[in-house]
């Protein structure tokens, strides 16, 4: 009987806390990866059964995608494959199917990823899936995220924090672990079906307060010096095209001066969402840092 669910992305960060979830949860689940991919801390932590396929091609989805009820797609779909994974999904008969994307599609830059990412939505929302949008804002929570570890890293080595733009526009990190626990609840909520939900985090800061709460975290009081927004955008543009290595780029400078708060209200209605204020989050990762450091 066809009743398990299929997890792709279940190797990345996100996905491996969804994969735990899931098992606490009790789901009996599969997870799609590459020939490529290294799976052995999913097996060894989960037991969970990978199967073979590609994303990309789509007779690979025609032959996995009929042994499964529901989809959870935490693989990114902001390289294309949105398409492919959902013409299988119709023509394989899912129930349902969980996409991944990101509140990043709401961007005012006109960042290449961005128009990807919203052709990928327009696919799945005009197609005959059950489908289900889930749309986390940045996702932190250990040493391996790709965010915030950096700022704790940089508070935890020195007493000035360099700051491009006044440090004023709104934040609203999210926890991996919330992240995890909402798609795994939307997955089995029978209230989620063609809508489309915001992840943001239980807390709404400015970058100045982030910075001063990853520094009460680590017990440090940081010195934040701030540099003009335009200047810092301008003179990095000059550095990427002399291709000279910065620890920023321009466009991620302009990205962190825009506003990204973002209403979870629907999540928490349809299926409890409820997520950790970032104070909390941060403490529990700085303190993952802390143990790792001790360990090295």
């Amino acid at each position: 009987m066809v009743a398990k669910l299929l997890v792709t992305g279940a190797t990345g960060f996100t996905g491996y806390f969804v994969c735990r979830e899931l098992t606490q949860r009790g789901v009996d689940f599969d997870c799609l990866v590459r020939a490529r991919s290294n799976t052995q801390k999913l097996v060894k932590d989960f037991g969970v059964n990978c199967v073979l396929g590609d994303l990309n091609d789509i007779d690979s989805l025609r032959n996995i995608f009929p042994n499964y009820s529901t989809l959870i797609n935490i693989a990114s779909i902001g390289f294309g494959a949105a398409p492919i994974i959902v013409k299988a999904g119709e023509e394989s008969g899912l129930e349902r199917a969980i996409f991944v994307s990101t509140t990043a599609i709401f961007t005012q830059l006109n960042a290449q990823s961005k128009q990807v990412r919203l052709a990928a939505e327009e696919a799945i929302k005009t197609s005959r899936l059950n489908y289900t949008i889930l749309r986390p804002t940045m996702i932190y929570g250990t040493p391996q995220d790709r965010n915030m570890i950096r700022l704790l890293k940089l508070v935890e080595a020195s007493p000035i924090v360099p700051v491009f733009g006044d440090g004023k526009s709104l934040q609203q990190p999210v926890h991996v672990e919330d992240v995890a626990w909402a798609i795994a609840a939307a997955a089995l909520s029978p209230h989620a079906d063609r809508k489309e939900y915001n992840l943001s985090g239980g807390e709404v800061l400015n970058y100045n307060q982030v910075i001063h709460l990853a520094g009460k975290a680590l017990g440090k009081r940081p010195i934040l010096l701030h540099f003009p927004q335009s200047f810092s955008i301008n003179f990095l543009t000059i550095a990427e095209r002399l291709s000279i290595k910065m620890p920023v780029k321009s466009e991620q400078v302009a990205r962190l001066n825009e506003d990204k708060v973002f209403d979870h209200s629907l999540a928490a209605h349809d299926f409890g969402y409820a997520p950790r204020t970032f104070a909390q989050g941060i403490a529990q990762e700085a303190l993952l840092l802390k143990r790792s450091n001790a360990r090295q």
